[in-house]
C-alpha cells in the first residue's frame, strides 16, 4: 500500500524532486531542510558590475555558478528523466542548447602542468598523423587503437579506475585519464570503483572482450528510447545537442521545483532532523518537534544519514567524500583576449602543480546565452577548481583553512596557464565545498546491495528509501533519476531506492 504521509529529509535536487513527484501522486509530504536555502550544491548568484575599458563604461551584472552548470542530453536513463522534469516544470523556454558543432562541444583541452601548455583533446584517429598533436593525446589515441589487441583478463572483483586504465591502456594513458576523473569526481582514480563510477567501460569490456569492441557492439536501450519518445519533439531536438544549460543558471531549476512542490501541497520546514526511529510508523525527531509519518525518503549523504538512524544500516561510512575549492573569476576582458574558444581544460595527476588545480571552466564560451546581465562578450568568466585528491591522497598541497586562501591559488594558476594575462580581476568569489562529491570505493555496488537487503528485511522495511549522489551517480541527471524511481515506486507500493543493485554480483 502506498504511504499516505512522507517525510523527505534533505532539500537538495534529489530531495526536492522526490517531494514534488510524491505530492503530485497524492501523498502528503513534509520536506525537512536544515540549511537556510534549498538546492544543495546547485547554487547561482548574480553580482552587479561596472568598469571602464578604452574610455567606455560597461555596466551590468554577471551570474556565477558555484556548483553544477551544464546538463548532458544523453548517456543513461537519467538524461530523459531530467529533460522530462524540466518540461513538466515549464522551463523549456529557459533551455540553452549547445549544439554538437559548437566550439564548446568540440574544443576541450588538457593542461600539461610541466610545460604549462594547453593541448586540444582530439577525437579523430587522423590526429595521430598530425605533428601538432600533443604527445599525451597521441599516446591516448594510439592506446585506444591498440586496445582490442591487448591481452588482459579483468580481476574477479571490482577494480579501481586507475588499475583498469593501466591494465587496458598502459600507465601513461592512465595518468592522462586521471584528468577526466578529476573533472567528474575530483578524486584519486586509485580510490574509485570503475564499475560504479564508469560502468559503461566495465560493461563494454565484459561484452566485447575489449573496451573498444564492446563499445562498437553496444545494444539499444529500449526503455531509454521509450523515455525519450514520451518527451515528444523536445526529445528529438536534444539529439543535436552536446549539452545544455538554463538561462539564468541552475537556480532556475531549484526555484521552479520549490514553487511547484509548494503548489502541489509540499510543506517545507527549515528544521534539523535529530533522529528517525522505525515503529508501526516512523518517528522523526526534529529541532521544531516530533513528526510521525508512514515513510521517510532520506536525501542525505550516507554519513549524515548514519548519524540520525536509531536502527543502523551497513556500509554508510564506507565511502569518503572529496573537498573541492571553487573560485569564480571575472576579468574585464573579452574571452578571446584570455583563452581559446571552448569549454575549458582539465589537469592530469603529477607534474608541477603547486596550487593543486584540477581544471578550469571557460564559463563565458562554454555556456553562452545563459547570463541575462548584459555583459556577455565584454567580460571573461572562469571557474577554477582546486583540491580534491591534491589535499588528501596525492599530498604535497595543504588544504586551506579558509576559503579566502583559495583566491591567490586560483590566480597563480591562471597566470601560469595564461602568461599574457595582466589584468586584475573585477570579481573573485571563493567557495570551499567540503565533502561535496562522494568517492565510490571499489566494492560500492555490493555494499549498495547489502544496504538494500538490510532495509528490505530489517526494522526499516516499508518505511525508508534513500536517494542522492551518495548512492547511484553524482551528476544532476543521476540525482533526478534516483528521486524519480523512488517517487514512482512509492506511488504503487514501497521501495528502498536501491533496487537497481539487488542482483549485483
Amino acid at each position: 500500500m502506498p504511504p499516505r504521509t512522507v517525510a523527505v529529509i534533505g532539500g537538495g535536487l534529489s530531495g526536492l524532486t522526490a517531494a514534488y513527484r510524491l505530492a503530485k501522486s497524492g501523498a502528503r509530504v513534509t520536506l525537512l531542510e536544515s540549511a537556510p536555502r534549498l538546492g544543495g550544491w546547485a547554487q547561482t548568484q548574480s553580482y552587479p558590475l561596472s568598469f571602464e575599458r578604452n574610455g567606455q563604461t560597461h555596466t551590468g551584472s554577471v551570474s556565477l555558478e558555484f556548483g553544477p552548470r551544464s546538463i548532458r542530453p544523453r548517456g543513461g536513463p537519467g538524461a530523459p528523466a531530467m529533460l522530462q522534469l524540466i518540461q513538466d516544470l515549464g522551463l523549456c523556454d529557459r533551455i540553452v542548447p549547445i549544439p554538437n558543432d559548437h566550439p564548446a562541444a568540440k574544443n576541450r583541452y588538457l593542461f600539461d602542468p610541466d610545460s604549462g601548455k594547453l593541448s586540444a583533446v582530439q577525437a579523430s584517429p587522423l590526429a595521430v598523423l598530425n605533428p601538432r598533436t600533443a604527445p599525451a593525446i597521441r599516446q591516448l589515441l594510439l592506446a585506444f587503437a591498440m586496445e582490442p589487441f591487448r591481452r588482459s583478463r579483468p580481476p574477479d572483483g571490482d577494480e579501481s579506475v586507475a588499475a583498469f586504465f593501466e591494465r587496458r591502456f598502459g600507465k601513461r594513458v592512465a595518468r592522462t585519464a586521471s584528468a577526466f576523473v578529476h573533472g567528474i569526481y575530483a578524486a584519486d582514480p586509485a580510490a574509485l570503483s570503475l564499475r560504479s563510477a564508469f560502468g559503461m567501460l566495465h560493461a563494454a569490456e565484459k561484452r566485447g572482450g575489449s573496451v573498444v569492441m564492446g563499445m562498437l557492439r553496444s545494444p539499444k536501450n529500449e526503455a531509454e528510447e521509450a523515455a525519450w519518445a514520451k518527451i515528444g519533439e523536445l526529445g528529438k531536438e536534444r539529439e543535436g545537442w552536446n549539452m545544455y544549460a538554463l538561462r539564468g543558471g541552475m537556480c532556475q531549476l531549484i526555484t521552479a521545483l520549490e514553487k511547484n512542490a509548494r503548489d502541489a501541497g509540499v510543506e517545507i520546514k527549515r528544521s534539523r532532523v535529530l533522529r528517525i526511529n522505525p515503529d508501526t510508523r516512523v518517528n522523526v525527531e526534529t529541532s521544531y518537534g516530533p513528526l510521525r509519518v508512514d515513510h521517510v525518503v532520506a536525501a542525505l549523504p550516507p554519513r549524515r544519514l548514519d548519524r540520525i538512524l536509531s536502527a543502523s544500516l551497513p556500509h554508510l561510512l564506507a565511502n569518503s567524500s572529496t573537498t573541492v575549492g571553487v573560485v569564480n573569476v571575472v576579468l574585464p576582458l573579452p574571452p578571446k583576449e584570455v583563452h581559446p574558444d571552448g569549454f575549458g581544460y582539465l589537469i592530469p595527476r603529477g607534474g608541477c602543480n603547486p596550487e593543486g588545480a584540477l581544471g578550469v571552466v571557460f564559463d563565458s564560451t562554454a555556456l553562452p546565452g545563459t547570463d541575462d546581465g548584459g555583459l556577455e562578450g565584454q567580460v571573461t568568466k572562469l571557474t577554477v577548481m582546486l583540491g580534491g585528491p591534491h589535499w588528501s591522497s596525492y599530498g604535497g598541497v595543504r588544504e586551506p583553512a579558509h576559503e579566502d586562501e583559495l583566491i591567490p591559488l586560483a590566480l597563480s594558476h591562471l597566470r601560469r596557464a595564461f602568461p599574457h594575462l595582466k589584468a586584475e580581476p573585477l570579481l573573485t568569489v571563493p567557495h570551499l565545498n567540503r565533502e561535496c562529491i562522494p568517492t565510490y570505493a571499489p566494492g560500492h555496488g555490493a555494499r549498495l546491495r547489502d544496504i538494500h537487503e538490510a532495509i528490505e528485511s530489517g526494522p526499516w522495511k516499508n518505511r525508508l528509501s534513500v536517494v542522492g549522489a551518495g548512492y547511484g551517480g553524482v551528476s544532476v541527471n543521476d540525482c533526478v533519476l534516483g528521486a524519480e524511481i523512488v517517487a514512482s515506486g512509492l506511488a504503487s507500493g514501497t521501495v528502498t531506492g536501491l533496487e537497481r543493485w539487488a542482483d549485483w554480483e
